[in-house]
């Protein structure tokens, strides 16, 4: 590889259907996982990598992130590009060509990584005559990923549809390419109406390696990866996690692993435990008890509600008395099964819970619906939708 590679092409432009209600009006990449957007870690990582500019490729509420990263990075060469129609992560790349000379990093804007993925994906790649090397790891869950297949470090296949999956690693979304990638992809099909960035392996005239990357891939793609990235990521920090100006009543009690952001306020009696998060301008109120649960900007949380594992979007109201028990569940994403998950609850954006309401696992209440007091809710309720009884 002449010279040192600086350029990345980081790929946000997703709607991340399995996260709904959660992304029904912010992207997946700027969901909060540890009170940080998903897209914050990617770039974080390709920065201290040693990458200068970033290309980054939006779509689904694409105000959204180009706002929070041009104010975040203000000082970064960052540029946006905009997949306007849902063509799949190959178009998306495809969309940065005129912006970047090769070889460049691309990284899926919606997993967390850092910065040794990045640094071994690099030295991969510059040490090896490989044309495209990509990063893999090692997933508990490979049949939900692409599972990559792969002879003596050199990547053979990317099967996006495994069914035997057991000893299989699976691709973590941090590429290098060199600019023949391009040519590539416009030789690659479509599958169902999208062209996949994984699918080019097939299509590049050379070979592709892989570099084992376990322990800095975090991947939130479900309600339930939201609940545990966090937990980990919160696990790591050494810092003091509260803010500056959060209000915590002397009586309540906050656990070891919690983070609380700016302007909240947690009432008396109340309990916030391991693996919660508190954006800005949260309440909580008496005698509640939080436990692995994420509450965003703006979320009201009234007296003796009781939230495990779930998690409640910005702005939504949670009345007194509400029990969100927490659990294991089978939980239906996109028309596909998943069994056995550890879900509470998931509250849309500006969703109202009336008070006494029971909140059965895996549920899903949908942005700006409206659930009546004294309901057992099972199941999902639509955006928009009220349900009174």
């Amino acid at each position: 590889m002449n010279g040192r590679l600086t350029e990345a092409v980081v790929l946000a432009a997703g709607e991340g259907r399995r996260l709904r209600p959660l992304t029904t009006f912010q992207p997946k990449p700027m969901l909060p996982v540890a009170n940080r957007p998903v897209v914050e870690y990617v770039l974080d990582a390709l920065f201290e990598s040693g990458i200068e500019r970033v290309v980054v490729v939006v779509g689904h509420r694409a105000d959204r992130i180009q706002s929070h990263l041009s104010a975040t990075y203000p000082d970064a060469d960052i540029e946006f590009v905009h997949q306007d129609t849902r063509l799949g992560s190959g178009h998306a790349l495809l969309l940065a060509e005129e912006l970047v000379t090769g070889p460049f990093v691309v990284c899926n804007g919606d997993n967390v990584v850092d910065a040794d993925i990045v640094l071994k994906a690099l030295e991969r790649f510059s040490t090896t005559d490989s044309v495209a090397t990509i990063a893999v790891a090692e997933s508990d869950t490979p049949e939900e990923y692409g599972v990559v297949v792969e002879d003596n470090g050199r990547i053979a296949d990317i099967d996006e549809h495994a069914v035997d999956s057991e000893g299989y690693l699976v691709n973590a979304g941090v590429y290098v390419f060199d600019d023949a990638v391009f040519e590539a992809l416009r030789r690659t099909p479509p599958h169902d109406g999208e062209t996949r960035l994984p699918d080019v392996i097939h299509y590049l005239d050379g070979h592709v390696t892989s570099v084992l990357v376990n322990g800095g891939w975090l991947d939130p793609s479900h309600p339930w990866g939201l609940l545990s990235v966090t937990e980990t990521l919160l696990a790591r920090r050494h810092d003091d996690a509260v803010a500056a100006s959060a209000r915590v009543h002397e009586r309540a009690l906050l656990g070891d692993h919690v983070v609380v952001g700016d302007d909240c306020d947690v009432g008396p009696g109340a309990v916030v435990s391991g693996g919660s998060c508190l954006q800005n301008n949260v309440s909580v109120g008496a005698n509640s008890v939080i436990e692995r649960s994420i509450l965003s900007t703006d979320a009201r949380v009234g007296a003796g509600v009781v939230l495990r594992d779930s998690v409640v979007g910005p702005g939504a109201t949670v009345g007194d008395g509400v029990v969100s028990p927490g659990g294991r569940a089978d939980v239906i994403l996109e028309g596909r099964l998943y069994t056995d998950r550890r879900l509470g609850s998931i509250i849309g954006d500006r969703a109202e819970v009336g008070a006494n309401v029971t909140l059965t696992a895996g549920s899903r209440v949908g942005a700006e619906a409206v659930v009546g007091p004294g309901t057992v809710l099972h199941g999902d309720v639509r955006e928009r939708v009220e349900v009174t009884h």
